[in-house]
């Protein structure tokens, strides 16, 4: 069908099939083909019964041979039309350019073992989801990647303007993707930084989500280097300074709370003046989140504050629909098939 459409409309900016899957759908008049010989055979089996033709004139002197195969074609041209008319043959009016104009935000979630803490509820991690979601619906045509991060680094989404997409990919996070334990946000850092394009000439943002726990002073430099290179940093800090277990599951049980080797709960506490430090050095602002607010406003207006710059210009063709054409045209022939009667009339007698 897709062959039949180009060979018809090579041309895709002067006319499209809006809805071509419906084009499958005139498939269907093979299987109404077959019904229907089928059922003419039976008929014809039973009109062999009798013994002769006058017979047969006799006792049917109405019955045309011809009409069904008359009513068939006419229903099935009628019923294709009107497929025609559900796919929607468009036909291009105008040309118009669009342009994209934003910044390149990466965000950097922290998926240590630590982040099941549950300070905050229902605990760290889903807090986080919660404020990178914000994030996204804040953000207008801004390109947007994702880098999950624990003792080590990965990019978990590229770049990219569908804020959807992006969405579901951080509802599939969780603290097993990353089997390096521990906090590495230098890690996580580097790696933003490599993952921005090279020749993009947008303005560049990171924002780091964590608890900031295990954080070994290596993290401020980078993100000196990085506000060097016009990169802004950004954090939000997740959790309590007091306090708190972690806890531990087993084939998704919860079993209790994590020790250490030697057998002692590990308590996890936010290392706030290290997240604070991080985005003083990235030229950036610090955030903490908190059961009652994440508190991103005042983040997301510093954020909204980067000059916006056009990164992608792109060339749509307005389209004007047709499909009332075959509408009317596969309407007047399932009318036309109702007129014509089962039984010889006045008119078409020979038939």
């Amino acid at each position: 069908m897709k062959a039949i459409s180009n060979y018809l409309f090579g041309d895709q900016d002067f006319a499209r099939w809006q809805n071509k899957w419906v084009l499958w759908i005139s498939l269907a008049i093979i299987i109404f083909l077959v019904i229907y010989i089928f059922n003419r055979s039976s008929q014809k089996k039973q009109l062999r019964q009798f013994k002769s033709e006058s017979a047969i004139k006799n006792l049917l002197p109405d019955l045309s041979k011809n009409r069904s195969i008359t009513r068939f074609v006419i229903w099935s041209l009628g019923f294709l039309i009107i497929i025609f008319s559900a796919a929607n043959l468009q036909f291009g009016d105008k040309k118009e350019e669009v342009k994209r104009a934003g910044i390149d935000l990466m965000l950097c979630l922290d998926v240590s073992k630590s982040m099941l803490a549950e300070d905050l509820k229902p605990n760290r991690l889903s807090r986080a989801k919660l404020a990178i979601n914000k994030i996204i619906n804040s953000l207008g045509s801004d390109r947007i990647g994702v880098i999950v991060f624990a003792g080590d680094a990965f990019l978990q989404l590229p770049l990219t303007n569908d804020h959807s997409a992006a969405e579901l990919f951080i509802q599939g996070i969780n603290t097993g993707i990353i089997p390096v334990p521990g906090t590495n946000i230098a890690s996580a850092l580097k790696l933003a930084e490599k993952s921005f394009p090279e020749t993009s000439p947008t303005n560049k943002a990171i924002v780091v989500i964590t608890d900031g726990e295990e954080h070994d002073g290596k993290a401020v430099e980078i993100a000196g280097n990085l506000e060097k290179n016009k990169i802004k940093v950004f954090t939000i800090g997740l959790g309590s300074s007091r306090g708190t277990t972690i806890p531990d599951f087993k084939n998704g049980r919860r079993t209790g709370v994590k020790k250490d080797k030697n057998g002692s709960t590990v308590i996890t506490r936010l290392n706030e003046s290290a997240l604070v430090a991080i985005a003083e050095a990235g030229g950036g602002s610090y955030v903490r989140g908190s059961n009652q607010s994440l508190g991103l406003q005042a983040m997301l207006n510093k954020i909204g504050e980067i000059e916006k710059t056009e990164y992608e210009t792109k060339e749509y063709t307005s389209y004007n629909s047709r499909y009332q054409w075959f509408l009317t045209i596969g309407t007047l022939f399932i009318l036309m098939d109702l007129l014509i009667l089962k039984r010889k009339g006045t008119w078409l007698k020979n038939t």
